[in-house]
């Protein structure tokens, strides 16, 4: 069975309205590319006070192009990227 995995993370942000609060989801195709794409996603939107609201890895069958497995990494993700930016902030 050959697979694809494809790696998806949703950064949102709370609001007031409909006009306020957003969210922007993003996919990547291995790990360390959505712990980079999800802190870009932070300093991009720094303002709006935005979160990581999930995360999670989707395993395809590619030879029959359906979903063999799925996994929430929210936790990881989170754990990650705090880690990386306490490692960030330490050098300055």
């Amino acid at each position: 069975m050959k697979t694809n995995d494809i790696y998806w993370a949703t950064i949102a942000w709370d609001g007031f309205d409909d006009q306020t609060q957003g969210e922007r989801t993003i996919t990547r195709f291995t790990m360390s590319d959505l712990v980079e794409g999800v802190q870009e996603h932070l300093i991009e939107f720094e303002s709006r006070h935005p979160y990581i609201e999930c995360a999670s890895i989707v395993v395809k069958d590619t030879n029959k192009d359906e979903v063999v497995t799925e996994r929430d990494l929210t936790e990881t993700v989170k754990t990650i990227v705090q880690i990386k930016e306490s490692k960030n902030n330490g050098s300055k």
